[in-house]
């Protein structure tokens, strides 16, 4: 395969005795063989910015074989599929974390597939400014409010039930989008739910069912002033959430629930959301 192989961040690797283990974020491998050595030569010269056929140069007995092992692995990437300016943004590690779900034959092509994408925003921008930045440097197409068959819908709240939830959930029903809704809270964040497009609830049954039952709900009504020192981390998780729902990669923890994280008390919870019988909004759609 023509490309220009990366390795994860971090990736960190060893040999003895004819066997390899190497680590990266999403897995270990242990390789066994007469083809280790070369393997982890390989592992040694790749920098991101040489072509697999020069790397093979490089190394003794490196067939093209041994590059397709490593990607058939989940131990590289291809470097195309981070822009400059995606790095520049900071979106590097990020996108990283979604690659290994996508074949590494299709990995240059991500770019493009993003500069086609939109995100529609309901609600709070301020809280995830620096989101819709990164978002913009990789070339999403990011609006304010409704727009035409946007192919993913935002509802950043500042308070639960805040003005726009309406709007956002009916952007999402008249549309083939996937839906996100998130918070940042005093204490962590809150993400979800994520609706897909054939998902059974919508915004409404959420709110219906916490009016319906206080005992098994709650909403948070303070609001964030400031720069809580989890902020970072929240716009780091919201940022790689939207380009996983893009990217058609929604984690399925998030799908068709909550996660509730605390920063505090390092607890996380996954409430799940239920579709309301005979919602107003939502039913027969």
């Amino acid at each position: 395969m023509d490309s220009r192989p990366a390795l994860y961040s971090p990736t960190g690797y060893g040999i003895h005795d004819g066997e390899a283990v190497v680590r990266t974020p999403h897995t270990v491998k242990t390789l066994q063989g007469a083809g280790v050595e070369p393997l982890i030569a390989l592992l040694e010269e790749i920098d991101g910015d040489t072509a697999a056929s020069e790397l093979r140069e490089r190394v003794a007995d490196a067939t093209p074989d041994h590059i397709d092992a490593l990607y058939a692995h989940d131990l590289v990437y291809d470097a195309r599929a981070i822009s400059a300016d995606m790095r520049a943004a900071d979106c590097g590690h990020m996108l990283e974390s979604l690659l290994p779900a996508i074949p590494p034959e299709s990995h240059h092509e991500v770019p493009a597939r993003l500069q086609s994408l939109s995100v529609a925003v309901f609600g709070n921008r301020d809280t995830v400014s620096s989101v819709l930045s990164r978002l913009q440097a990789a070339g999403v197409t990011v609006t304010n409010g409704t727009t035409a068959e946007p192919d993913a819908v935002l509802l950043s709240e500042q308070l639960e039930r805040s003005e726009s939830w309406d709007r956002a959930n009916e952007q999402w029903i008249d549309t083939d989008a996937t839906l996100v809704k998130s918070r940042l809270t005093a204490t962590g964040w809150r993400f979800g739910p994520v609706l897909t497009p054939t998902a059974p609830a919508c915004v409404n049954c959420v709110y219906s069912r916490v009016d319906a039952n206080k005992a098994g709900g709650r909403l948070y009504t303070e609001t964030v002033t400031g720069e809580p020192p989890h902020l970072r981390a929240y716009v780091d998780s919201l940022t790689e959430l939207v380009f996983r729902v893009l990217l058609k990669q929604v984690p399925r923890y998030l799908d068709e629930q909550f996660v509730v994280y605390d920063h505090y008390e390092q607890t996380v919870e996954t409430p799940r959301v239920f579709a309301l019988p005979h919602c107003e909004v939502c039913d027969g759609i």
